[in-house]
């Protein structure tokens, strides 16, 4: 009989003696409340550490770079005896649809706070989703043991434990004379510096307080109750009164009862020498008995898994210092005296001699010990047999280890296989060097910096990767995001548009839930999806929050830049560096990317003296004149309230009395009239003041600055009917707003170029105007109008604002769009405004967008040089820039694939991760003209909600075009003639789909 079989028969006698219930496995005692302290029954202190996983992608190469500095970090600690680090990690994919319902319950709460209908869309994400998706956790757990402390040590840490003499008894509750304060220096020296070495190297490490460390490992012992929220009791919190022993002198109804008594809430059966029964599930477990022959990385053992149809499994490492001594010393003993008659002993004595030299020469050999575990429903034996017997193959065959069940007791096995119960372990000890042993764990995860997010994203692997657009993780809220046509871009953008109207944060106000401020500049009808399914999911008195405009060239459409707040006679600052940059771009020569030397000089000094001349209270101000017949709406409100008109009455006049009498919106309205319009420019710029600096200014050609400039406004007013008149285009009250401006944006040279930065510009301020506002821009305001804009800036404050551009490769010709990006994005922060640009490729931003934009997000780079030039910006792992290459091939059935690159602030983060959308989310997010075609003619015909079910259920890859193209081709080859827009298609499929059965 070998060693081997000789102890594992002794610990099965002791444990067929001695142990029978789960609590005789625990060796925890008591946790120090308000520390990270888990203290054990002989003194030990315990911290779990949770491990989120890597910041930046890895491949490789980098892997074993750092798992070398990982190793040299460590091995201070398991040079010798005294340290324990336990790495426990589990993956459940049964527990899926219960995570993802976990995950999506903020963001359908603030739904129905909302009163969006959007039930329909959940249950679809907690359904579909969680096909594509496991619950995955990683901890560690941290021990340090007695045998830190020297002999004297020793000694004085068991006198100052004794429990004092004055103490009551109190038998059945937690001793909390079981701490020592050396051991627990030792121990807080110890986790800090390995919570530091591991964010040293990129990995996400969070020390978990006692109640959130004893929580986790009372999940890993029933998988069914981990992330609940439970609360154990320990000494120092509010003790809830038990009833008193029946022993009168017994006073432990008055402390925290024993921890054994508050996580072990279900029994254990032993039903067969392998399986054992807790609670709900059935239990088998492996243990490594012999180490791979050839020591492969754990993504080899996870993707073995995956190919296998995953099911739920664990596995836990144990790494202990000083592996050579104990045992180990003992096989070497036993192998050299019997080695003389037998080559197996002699190749034992040999191993270890030459692991006894590797740790002369520096190498650091631990004790290493690995159980594995797995369960099933305790209603279906067969399906937890084969699970074990998959289990065994994938471990198995990874580098060609061995592993069998435990000789001795299956609780036990099971008890090793759990997290920070005991640094005891059914598994025979291995003694690999440390480095070898870290290779084995699992550190190349990804995950995601939020615990909770309102968009649910994935790691190819199945790994839940939220998202919080906005949150208080990052400083600024700048995005960029780039991808050939096709590689569902659009989507991407939906999604996370979405996600802000649905997340916690953005719709939470002193006023209650409600939307926040979204202003979207579309070229196309891309989020026209978007607005649809938040305007027929709102109750019918609220959809005017959510609009879908399409910009015109026409006065009904009309935008006047010159327009200020309420009351206010001149432009605010920001408002006025808007408008010097708008009208540099209107003075700006076809063709050319610059205006004419001086003139943005002149502009600034013709605004002033615009405001100044049609300001009423200005000495020499020379107000607009109200006149009846103007605006029929002003009229009658001007009836209503008994205004006062006195002849020659000016229309600030009208203002301002209108807004003492209560009607802010129609003083407003009142107020276009009175400010002043682009065709004011050219008489200002003639005043004796302008001509005096700039009368003799001459451009490089040798022309008036004077004339250019005018000529620039008197084209600009032939050439745009959306400047020549008072605004009138409106988005009153909306929240959520679309702009499509691609009727008016046009491409194909000089003069659309600039016509397009013109509307991009107007679009700009119609939509984001008021983003701006804070208290120190009241101050500026005339004094009677102050309380109004108060009110209006502390909810704007307190609202999340968003800017999207999209097609931004459009301002390339038109730096004045890009230089008014650029102030949103330096001033964004201070005003809470999150800016998103979206075009198709990298070059399309300026560099010093790149520079600021704290999030990245690559659908795809086109080309090779596309990727090159990426890495090198961005600063790329090789594994980022493989995922670049040759990843990011744009949507499939599992979901669009993307890499995000993220500024946090505890650093940089690389992710490669996955959209993906149900087919519900897809439907109502399609942006191709014939699905959006057909969406809405459904939601007319069959209301939104049933539209997308039916939708959904013919075309489950959220797509009908397809479909379209083989109708049309087949009545083309039947003779019929088909309308170009297909629409005669569409309509026969309306009815197909409207007569189908719900």
């Amino acid at each position: 009989m070998g060693f081997n079989s000789i102890t594992s028969g002794v610990s099965s006698a002791l444990s067929s003696m001695f142990k029978k219930n789960m609590d005789s496995f625990f060796f925890l005692e008591s946790g120090i409340s308000g520390t990270n302290n888990i203290v054990a029954a002989d003194g030990s202190m315990v911290t779990i550490v949770r491990i989120d996983g890597l910041k930046k992608m890895v491949g490789p190469e980098e892997m074993n770079a750092t798992i070398e500095k990982m190793a040299l970090k460590f091995s201070t600690y398991f040079g010798e005896v005294g340290h324990c680090l336990q790495v426990w990690f589990s993956r459940d994919p049964d527990a899926s649809k219960e995570l993802v319902g976990t995950l999506n319950r903020p963001a359908r709460i603030v739904s129905r706070k909302l009163r969006l209908e959007l039930d329909d869309l959940f249950d679809e994400r907690e359904e579909h989703l969680s096909k594509f998706i496991t619950r995955e956790s990683c901890y560690l757990a941290l021990w340090t043991r007695p045998a830190v402390l020297t002999k004297t040590e020793l000694e004085n840490v068991k006198k100052a434990t004794k429990r004092p003499a004055f103490w009551p008894t109190a038998v059945n509750t937690q001793d909390i004379f079981k701490a020592s304060q050396q051991i627990a220096t030792r121990h807080d020296s110890y986790v800090a510096s390995m919570v530091a070495d591991l964010r040293e190297l990129n990995l996400r490490a969070v020390p978990l307080e006692a109640h959130d460390g004893l929580n986790a490992i009372r999940g890993s012992l029933y998988p069914d109750l981990e992330g609940a929220p439970w609360k154990p009791t320990l000494h120092g919190d509010q003790v809830f009164p038990r009833n008193p022993s029946w022993n009168q002198s017994d006073v432990s109804h008055l402390f925290a009862p024993p921890l054994r008594d508050q996580i072990f809430s279900r029994g254990a059966e032993v039903l067969s020498p392998r399986i054992v029964r807790i609670g709900r599930y059935n239990f088998a477990t492996l243990d490594m008995s012999i180490g791979p022959q050839d020591v492969r990385p754990f993504s080899e053992l996870l993707n073995r898994m995956i190919q296998s149809k995953e099911f739920p499994w664990r596995v836990s490492y144990m790494i202990e210092g000083n592996g050579l001594s104990g045992a180990m010393q003992v096989k070497s003993t036993l192998a050299a005296i019997v080695g003389v008659t037998n080559s197996e002993n002699k190749q034992i004595r040999d191993a270890i001699l030459a692991m006894q030299e590797r740790k002369a020469n520096g190498d650091v050999v631990v004790r290493y010990r690995v159980s594995f575990a797995t369960w099933a429903p305790a209603t279906d034996i067969q399906a937890l047999e084969e699970r074990i017997s998959q289990l065994q193959r994938s471990v198995e065959s990874w580098g060609y280890c061995a592993v069998s069940s435990s000789a001795g007791d299956p609780l036990a096995a099971f008890m090793s296989s759990a997290l920070g119960v005991d640094v005891a372990s059914t598994a025979p000890a291995g003694a690999p060097t440390l480095d070898t042993a870290l290779y084995m764990m699992p550190w190349n995860r990804d995950a995601s910096p939020w615990e909770k997010g309102s968009v649910l994203f994935r790691t190819p692997d199945g790994r839940p990767w939220p998202y919080e657009p906005g949150s208080s993780k990052q400083s600024t809220f700048i995005d960029l995001i780039f991808a050939p046509p096709g590689m569902a871009k659009s989507v991407f953008l939906n999604t996370c548009n979405l996600a802000l109207c649905l997340s916690p944060s953005a719709t939470s106000s002193s006023a209650g839930t409600q939307l926040p401020r979204v202003a979207i500049i579309d070229v196309g009808p891309s989020s026209s999806g978007l607005i649809s399914l938040l305007k027929e999911a709102l109750p019918p008195d609220q959809r005017h929050l959510a609009q879908y405009r399409r910009l015109q060239m026409k006065k009904d459409h009309a935008i006047n830049p010159f327009d200020t707040q309420l009351g206010c006679r001149r432009p605010l600052p920001l408002e006025r560096a808007f408008l010097v940059n708008f009208l540099s771009l209107v003075g700006t020569n076809v063709g050319e990317t610059k205006p004419p030397q001086g003139l943005s000089e002149l502009v600034g000094m013709v605004v002033d003296e615009l405001y100044e001349h049609y300001d009423d209270r200005a000495r020499k101000g020379n107000p607009r004149i109200y006149t009846t017949g103007e605006d029929a709406w002003v009229d009658k409100a001007i009836t209503k309230h008994g205004v006062k008109v006195e002849s020659e009455e000016t229309w600030w006049s009208i203002v301002d009395q209108l807004f003492e009498a209560g009607d802010a919106h129609s003083a407003m309205l009142a107020q276009r009239h009175a400010v002043p319009r682009l065709e004011d420019l050219n008489v200002i710029v003639r005043k004796g003041q302008i001509m005096d600096v700039y009368g003799s200014a001459k451009t490089a050609n040798g022309e008036s600055l004077i004339d250019v400039f005018q000529r620039a406004i008197s084209s600009a007013l032939r050439e745009y009917d959306i400047l020549s008149v008072p605004t009138r285009f409106d988005i009153g009250e909306s929240r959520v707003v679309s702009l499509d401006i691609d009727e008016v944006a046009p491409r194909g040279g000089g003069p659309a170029d600039k016509q397009t930065g013109i509307i991009y510009m107007l679009a700009r301020f119609v939509l984001a105007r008021d983003f701006y506002l804070n208290e120190e821009a009241v101050t500026q305001m005339p004094r009677e109008y102050r309380e109004h804009h108060l009110k209006r800036v502390r909810s704007l404050k307190e609202t999340p604002k968003k800017i999207v551009l999209d097609e931004f490769h459009r301002t390339q010709a038109c730096p004045q769009v890009r230089d008014q990006v650029m102030i949103d994005f330096r001033e964004g922060r201070k005003w809470g405004v999150h800016v998103a640009l979206a075009s198709q490729l990298l070059d399309d931003f300026d560099d010093s967008m790149v520079e600021m934009a704290t999030g990245v997000w690559v659908m795809g780079v086109g080309t090779d040089s596309g990727a090159k030039r990426a890495a090198e910006i961005f600063g790329l792992s090789s594994a980022a820039y493989r995922v670049l290459r040759n990843k990011l091939n744009g949507p499939g059935p599992r979901g669009a694939p993307f890499l995000a690159l993220l500024n946090m602030k505890d650093g940089a983060h690389e992710h490669f991760l996955v959209n993906t959308l149900g087919p519900l989310e897809l439907w109502s997010f399609s942006t191709t003209a014939e699905d959006a075609m057909l969406r809405n003619r459904l939601y007319q015909e069959i209301g939104p909600k049933e539209a997308r079910k039916r939708l959904a259920r013919r075309y489950p890859g959220g797509s009908a075009k397809q479909d379209i193209e083989t109708r049309i081709a087949r009545l083309s080859e039947m003779g019929h003639e088909v309308d170009d827009n297909s629409q005669g298609v569409i309509e026969d499929l309306v009815k197909e789909i409207a007569a189908q059965e719900s």
